[in-house]
């Protein structure tokens, strides 16, 4: 089970309890408990733990506390740590005694509630639902129903997306959203590098032009920092919104220092796609490792002649940055130096030495190696390729693989690729030999700009929700999006008849496969971007060495966080 997902299960346990001996007499506070699941909070969240802040977590007198405290570290289950060279202060940790119980207790938990609400079934196991999703909605989800109460014919609520299947499809039906929300809505589909500089040009008008903007994950912690975005937060706790049911890697991408700016509506994975047929005729196996793929890219450019190995996003500029990004990200690395809680980084808590870059680094020389092997078995085209274009290339039936972001999977469709449909399979991003399978999550997120308007906040809020309401993805996906952010709707038999690719991403959820940290919320992820971009380009057309690279990207990074006062 995933951290977050060992959360909702302590917090599942936690207000279970609670019911027993905060509301009623049914029970007193069992100070055992609460000292264990406030002691594993902290450790799932990656927070210092304190004899007195345990104490104070029990429920009980501070003497009765201690004597619970001091059972559990005779028992092994609690270590106790000097945090200083006096040894007159210490912190607690659980023992991996400790967290092996737990997880044991949180995965039995688990399958009994799966077992008790039909979760579980027909030789299933705990590990096919995630914890906390929506799955009492009804499996196959219905037609969207329109609004109690619309939002006004009289008004305009006017939203600023991108181009992207899920925004195509709103404006190809707007009459019918009209009808569905009781008012009249207005998009307005700008290309990505538009979109952001209009969403910036919009923070500087006294009124916003524009009720709801969509934006772009990596964008989040400039919008957020700058204020550009209003803040989410109270909105959802007043209308007790329950995000529960969105993955929790794309709800997370909504996030900024543990502040919600953002609901997701066409969130997307980055993927290996391969050849099947190919990979069969050449006896090898879906690639797992880094090293896999180089073998694959390798045997295959050889073993088919005039089809490369693979196509990669190497183009000057935002599509290298991100391929080196989120390639680091597989030999187990951030870009900057990020808190690691267990397998994962913090992205919540990003502040003074956290800003470092990460480049200059044993994992970014191993990324530079790989990537630049990798091209002497890559298309041609490869070094002036973006995100679309490698796309078309394999597509077409150009290449043996590709990485790509799964909402282009559209371009795989029956209609799109009929000679290859059906030998395309697809992996999570291959890691390097010894460290988890990850892969980044990108898309986007609906946010309401800072300058508009009281009134008209509550009027974009009500819409926005609606937009993200489950029926409303599983008609996205009808209508050709590759993508769902929430459990219910990835659970429906119509919407994994659609796509393949969809269970799959569900399934990668679930064992924590996703994760934000590879491109985290910095306000400086754009200088960052702009500097690889350039420089990772020059590496790969062999203008400079790798080690030059390297060492001009960390010096150059680490002068834009100095200059920003990171630290």
């Amino acid at each position: 089970m995933t951290r977050d997902e060992l959360i909702r299960i302590l917090d599942f346990a936690d207000t279970s309890r609670q019911i027993c001996s905060d509301r009623t007499n049914l029970a007193a506070p069992d100070a055992r408990w609460n000292i264990i699941s406030y002691s594993m909070r902290r450790h799932l969240e990656g927070k210092l733990l304190t004899i007195t802040s345990a104490a104070s977590a029990s429920g009980v007198p501070y003497g009765t506390a201690m004597r619970r405290i001091t059972e559990l570290i005779d028992e092994e289950l609690l270590h106790k740590r000097p945090r200083s060279n006096t040894g007159r202060s210490f912190s607690l940790h659980p023992t991996r005694k400790l967290i092996r119980e737990f997880e044991s207790y949180a995965l039995q938990l688990k399958a009994h509630v799966g077992k008790t609400f039909g979760f579980v079934q027909n030789g299933g196991t705990a590990t096919d639902f995630f914890f906390g999703g929506s799955y009492m909605t009804a499996k196959i989800l219905s037609f969207p129903n329109a609004m109690r109460t619309g939002v006004g014919f009289d008004k305009k609520i006017k939203i600023l997306c991108s181009p992207d299947p899920t925004f195509r499809t709103l404006k190809q039906h707007a009459r019918t959203i009209n009808e569905l929300c009781g008012t009249q809505v207005e998009f307005t589909l700008l290309p990505l590098n538009e979109l952001y500089s209009r969403i910036l040009e919009n923070h500087e008008m006294e009124q916003s032009e524009f009720d709801i903007v969509n934006f772009d994950l990596p964008w989040l912690g400039k919008l957020a920092h700058d204020e550009i975005l209003r803040p989410l937060s109270d909105l959802i706790e007043n209308e007790r919104y329950n995000s529960s049911d969105f993955h929790t890697a794309a709800w997370k991408g909504g996030r900024y220092q543990n502040r919600q700016y953002g609901i997701p509506i066409q969130p997307t994975t980055e993927l290996l796609f391969y050849r099947s047929d190919l990979l069969n005729e050449a006896g090898l196996n879906p690639p797992q490792t880094t090293e896999d793929v180089l073998l694959a890219a390798r045997t295959l450019h050889k073993f088919r002649g005039a089809t490369p190995g693979i196509v990669m996003n190497y183009g000057r500029g935002l599509p290298v940055a991100h391929t080196f990004v989120q390639t680091l990200a597989d030999f187990g690395q951030p870009i900057i130096n990020l808190q690691r809680i267990d397998s994962e980084f913090d992205v919540d808590n990003i502040e003074g030495e956290n800003f470092r870059p990460m480049i200059d680094t044993e994992a970014g020389h191993l990324t530079a190696e790989f990537l630049k092997a990798l091209l002497d078995y890559a298309h041609p085209k490869s070094l002036k390729c973006s995100w679309d274009e490698r796309i078309a290339i394999f597509a077409k039936g150009e290449a043996a693989m590709t990485y790509g972001w799964s909402v282009r999977a559209a371009a795989f469709s029956k209609e799109g690729a009929k000679e290859i449909y059906d030998k395309i399979g697809f992996v999570c991003h291959p890691s390097a030999e010894g460290k988890p399978s990850v892969s980044p999550i990108g898309g986007f997120c609906l946010g309401i700009p800072a300058n508009l308007s009281e009134e008209r906040r509550q009027s974009a809020w009500k819409v926005m929700e609606y937009l993200a309401r489950p029926e409303m993805m599983k008609w996205y996906v009808q209508n050709g999006s590759h993508t769902s952010p929430r459990f219910s709707t990835s659970a429906d038999p119509e919407v994994q008849s659609f796509s393949k690719i969809l269970g799959y991403l569900d399934t990668m959820e679930r064992q924590g496969m996703t994760q934000n940290w590879p491109r985290p919320p910095v306000p400086e992820i754009s200088g960052i971007f702009e500097i690889l971009g350039n420089v990772i380009h020059q590496m790969l057309l062999k203008d400079i060495t790798i080690k030059q690279a390297l060492v001009t990207c960390q010096n150059s990074i680490d002068h834009l966080m100095r200059q920003n006062g990171r630290y």
